[in-house]
C-alpha cells in the first residue's frame, strides 16, 4: 500500500519513540537558554545586596570597612548571609571588561575595603556572584550587587 500513512501499533516501539522524545528534549533544554534550569533544579541567584550600602572608612577601625553581600534566591533557603563564591572589586563589576581599577580604593576577597591615600569620593564597590551555583561564575552565569565607599 503506497501512499498510506505507517501506522505503529507496537506498544514496544511507541515506548521506544517517546523515550527518544523525552531524551531530545531533555537535551535540547540542557544546550538551549534554560540550562541553567535543568541543571540547577530551578534554584537560582536572583539578587544580590550588599552591607552597608553606603560607608565612611573613617567610621570603622582601622578605616576599613567590612562590607558583605547577601543572596536572595528564588526558592529556599534564602537569603544566605554572608553569600560565598563572591568576587569582590572597585570601580567596576568583575566581568566588565570596562574600567580598570584606577587606584582609588582597593577590596580583597573577604569584602574588606580601604581607600588609597589622598583620594576623595565616592567608589563603586560590586560583589559578583554565579547565578547558578552549580556552574562556575562567568559573563553569562552572574548576578551582580553594589555599594558605595565614601572617602573622606
Amino acid at each position: 500500500m503506497s501512499g498510506s500513512p505507517l501506522v505503529v501499533r507496537s506498544p514496544r516501539l511507541i515506548r521506544l519513540f517517546a523515550s527518544a522524545f523525552v531524551l531530545a528534549l531533555l537535551l535540547l533544554a540542557a544546550y538551549g537558554c534554560s540550562g541553567f534550569l535543568v541543571f540547577s533544579n530551578g534554584r537560582l541567584l536572583a539578587f544580590i545586596t550588599i552591607n552597608p550600602s553606603s560607608a565612611d572608612p573613617l567610621n570603622f577601625p582601622n578605616n576599613t570597612v567590612s562590607f558583605v553581600a547577601t543572596g536572595s534566591f528564588n526558592s529556599l533557603p534564602s537569603p544566605i548571609t554572608p553569600l560565598p563564591n563572591v568576587l569582590w572589586t572597585v570601580q567596576a563589576p568583575f566581568f566588565s571588561g570596562g574600567v580598570p581599577n584606577s587606584g582609588q580604593a582597593t577590596i580583597d576577597q573577604n569584602g574588606n575595603a580601604t581607600c588609597a591615600g589622598g583620594f576623595t569620593g565616592s567608589i563603586q564597590v560590586f560583589a559578583t556572584a554565579p547565578a547558578d551555583f552549580n556552574q562556575p561564575v562567568s559573563i553569562t552565569n552572574q548576578k551582580v550587587g553594589a555599594a558605595q565607599l565614601i572617602c573622606p
